[in-house]
């Protein structure tokens, strides 16, 4: 009995290695397809926040729950339209959701006259605009959807906001990155 409990505890332990090998897994090829958009979406299009891919991750003892990366984010700027910002977000794990989704849209923030430059931008804007939309239901069939900014907070420096969610998995290959999302994505 004493061996079955102690063979019952070993399992539940590389269960929990392996899914923490899963998630790294999952980190790694959220990385590569990060990568091939950034080369799909040219030299014109360049990552607002260099390399950056999250945020808001701690080493605090008081905050275990946040010890785990709930999403990636990938915007891009361009100097030929200093309001737009389109990109991705990935959402890992939420309330409300079942499985990951990935996030894309196009933000038009309202700039600052002075400056030329969006008057606030975060580089969670796009994972806001999509939790935060007011929609009854989150569809995530990749259909094009127009958030209502002025139901958001959101709505004091983003003028418009559309986006389009589809479950992560369904990305597979090079391909599906081009049509399921760059193309999609350069349309918006």
């Amino acid at each position: 009995m004493k061996n079955r409990n102690h063979s019952k505890k070993q399992d539940h332990g590389r269960n929990i290695a392996l899914a923490f090998r899963y998630i790294q897994q999952i980190f790694k090829e959220t990385s590569q397809l990060m990568k091939k958009l950034d080369s799909l979406m040219g030299k014109d299009w360049i990552p607002t926040y260099g390399n950056r891919t999250t945020k808001e991750v701690t080493s605090q003892l008081a905050y275990p729950e946040s010890w785990l990366v709930q999403g990636s984010f990938r915007l891009y700027s361009s100097r030929k339209e200093p309001s737009i910002r389109k990109g991705i977000t990935i959402a890992y794990w939420s309330d409300e959701i079942e499985e990951p989704i990935l996030i894309a849209g196009k933000l038009n923030y309202i700039l600052d006259e002075t400056t030329g430059r969006p008057k606030a931008e975060d580089h969670w804007d796009l994972w806001y605009a999509w939790f935060e939309k007011d929609f009854e239901k989150k569809i995530i069939d990749g259909s094009v959807q127009k958030v209502k900014i002025e139901a958001t907070p959101l709505r004091d420096y983003i003028r418009e906001a559309k986006a389009f969610a589809i479950p992560l998995v369904s990305i597979q290959s090079e391909t599906d990155i081009k049509t399921k999302l760059y193309d999609k994505l350069r349309d918006l």
